[in-house]
């Protein structure tokens, strides 16, 4: 019975890790919303970034915090995303939408995430105030990415975990890949 259970468990858990850290559902699907959007948030040196500063470019918005393990899982892909795309057609601003959590805890998790997965999160990290998740996020779940075409229109929104071109061994199957999105509005 304890094997059971404990079998269970680990199901359960696998589950909340890929499909992110709280419930989810799809907003917004594929397709323009109309006109710019407009958010700030505050990078990591203090600076307040607006979503207007990348008209030309698109732009992916992760909303994320450090202790999301799902969270953890996207950075890879976005990672691809950033080596595969020029700097003048993509950008990637990586919002951390708990207010608990400081510039030097957020400094430190990207620090520990460069070391232990040798790879360089070389894109805009910063904070929420709360505007941005309240405006963007599904449901209050985490990890929600927000793709946003040149002209700062909404384009594509779900939580969860995201994949970049192929889903990585133990995503689940269904997982979203961005390449499509980004190829269709860089083309």
């Amino acid at each position: 019975m304890k094997k059971v259970l404990f079998a269970v468990l680990i199901l359960f858990l696998s589950f909340l890790f890929l499909s992110g850290c709280l419930d989810s559902s799809e907003n917004n699907g594929n397709g323009n919303t109309g006109t710019g959007e407009e958010f700030i948030f505050t990078d990591l040196d203090g600076n307040q970034i607006r979503l207007s500063n990348f008209r030309g470019k698109v732009v992916i918005l992760d909303m994320w915090a450090t202790w999301c393990n799902p969270c953890h899982a996207v950075m890879p892909e976005l990672k691809k995303i950033y080596d595969n795309y020029s700097r003048d057609k993509l950008e990637i601003i990586s919002v951390d939408i708990d207010s608990r959590e400081s510039v030097e805890l957020i400094e430190s998790f990207i620090d520990w995430f460069e070391d232990e997965y040798v790879t360089e999160l070389n894109w805009i990290f910063g904070r929420d105030d709360g505007s941005i998740s309240e405006k963007y996020m599904n449901e209050s779940a985490i990890p929600t990415l927000a793709v946003f075409d040149q002209k700062g229109r909404l384009y594509y929104r779900k939580a969860g975990v995201h994949a970049y071109k192929e889903i990585p061994a133990g995503f689940p199957e269904n997982t979203p890949t961005l390449a499509p999105i980004l190829e269709e509005l860089i083309s």
